[in-house]
């Protein structure tokens, strides 16, 4: 099987590279994928099977706050998909995506709303899919996303649980030639490292890439 090219897309206030980078490794073993990381949205273009977005719409605490969603990348990321490029939202990568953007509305079919303080948070991945295939429960100290979800126009994979209630944390469908999975947890490199959360993310991302 040939190597992934994969844009991994990383580092804003709330979630500096520290917390993502030591973690690409284990989720993306060099053994099926080659990798190039980088903090600039700019570097999104063609060449890439999988593009993964670990970054925040919004990147700094600046005011007025820029959204790097908002003008020409939003629809070079959506036409790279349609085209055939995977897509892989990871935690803040689906936060502060704006609701009018083409990255929710005809890519990503999710965003991030908001979130409790961390706390206990139990997630549960659904059967019968390739992309779930062997993943197992497991409990993690995170931020519990609320999210909005159209879950008419995508597949809902996992759940995760806490005393905040119970929201949809995976899911996952085709956008075009492309394929597309969004996940919620991920705030922390402790929880991007917990086992069975880095064997659920290799898998989706090798989904995404057409790779199962």
């Amino acid at each position: 099987m040939s190597k992934v090219k994969t844009l991994v897309l990383l580092n804003d206030y709330w979630h500096p590279r520290s917390s993502i980078e030591p973690a690409i490794p284990t989720i993306f073993p060099e053994s099926q994928f080659e990798v190039t990381v980088t903090e600039n949205p700019e570097d999104i273009g063609p060449g890439f099977d999988l593009i993964v977005n670990f970054k925040d719409g919004i990147a700094n605490t600046q005011i007025p706050t820029p959204n790097w969603y908002e003008g020409p990348l939003d629809g070079l990321i959506a036409d790279l998909v349609l085209g055939g490029c995977g897509y892989f939202g990871i935690h803040c990568g689906i936060a502060n995506v704006p609701k009018e953007s083409r990255v929710f509305t005809d890519i990503l079919k999710g965003r991030f709303l908001n979130h409790p303080p961390a706390c206990p948070v139990y997630f549960e991945p659904a059967e019968g899919h390739p992309l779930t295939d062997g993943a197992k429960a497991f409990d993690v100290t995170d931020e519990h996303y609320n999210v909005e979800v159209l879950s008419k126009e995508t597949s809902v994979l996992g759940w995760s649980r806490s005393s905040h209630g119970k929201f949809p944390a995976l899911w996952a469908h085709k956008a075009g030639k492309g394929k597309v999975c969004a996940v919620t947890p991920g705030h922390t490199l402790e929880v991007l490292l917990n086992p069975e959360y880095s064997k659920l993310l290799r898998n989706a991302a090798l989904w995404c890439a057409g790779k199962l």
